[in-house]
């Protein structure tokens, strides 16, 4: 599983992915859209209907890839613990391993998520380098303990989706930082803009 808001989704993500995929010998990625991020509760965030169509548009022809739209569907606040809870009820086939994709940015937050510790127990966490982000090993096993993490080696890309939004809305182009369909799809519905 690979979370987030992906407001838009980018090559960042899709980069990513691929060589978790790759690396590890994943039989396949689901992209989980968050419906309401408890982390950005005073974010404006693109309604959920653009972002799915933006993620069908980028994982289109990936065989691996697919979305699971669990956190769409339902209301409250997007929990990933709750996601996985979920998904394993309904989805999730005896012998299958679980593992959860995030930055690595993201791993210094862990601690703050709702029931970590249990979705330790749930999943193997797998980390993806960042730009401008190096790991303080020492903190996360401070903070994170007997943790499993497993890191992923990958190009660096300095792409954010805030980046994407602050370009759009200056009248720049996106071209090579979202797949064509998605860049397509923002400049036909007008998303981003001021």
């Amino acid at each position: 599983m690979l979370g987030g808001t992906f407001d838009p989704v980018h090559i960042g993500h899709l980069i990513g992915a691929q060589a978790a995929a790759e690396q590890l010998q994943l039989d396949r990625v689901l992209f989980v859209p968050a419906a309401n991020p408890p982390h950005k509760l005073n974010v404006s965030i693109t309604p959920a209907e653009h972002r799915v169509a933006m993620l069908e548009r980028a994982l289109a022809g990936n065989k691996r890839f697919s979305l699971y739209l669990d956190e769409i569907s339902r209301s409250g606040r997007s929990y990933t613990i709750d996601t996985v809870r979920r998904y394993r009820q309904s989805e999730h086939k005896e012998g299958d391993e679980l593992f959860f994709i995030v930055g690595a940015d993201n791993l210094a937050e862990l601690h703050t998520w709702k029931y970590w510790k249990a979705l330790c127990r749930e999943v193997k966490f797998v980390a993806l380098a960042r730009e401008g982000f190096e790991p303080d090993n020492g903190f996360l096993e401070k903070k994170l303990g007997s943790a499993e993490i497993l890191w992923v080696k990958m190009p660096l890309i300095g792409i954010s989706a805030t980046g994407i939004r602050n370009s759009c809305a200056a009248g720049y182009s996106i071209r090579y930082l979202v797949p064509d369909s998605v860049a397509e799809y923002i400049e036909s519905h007008r998303l981003y803009r001021k």
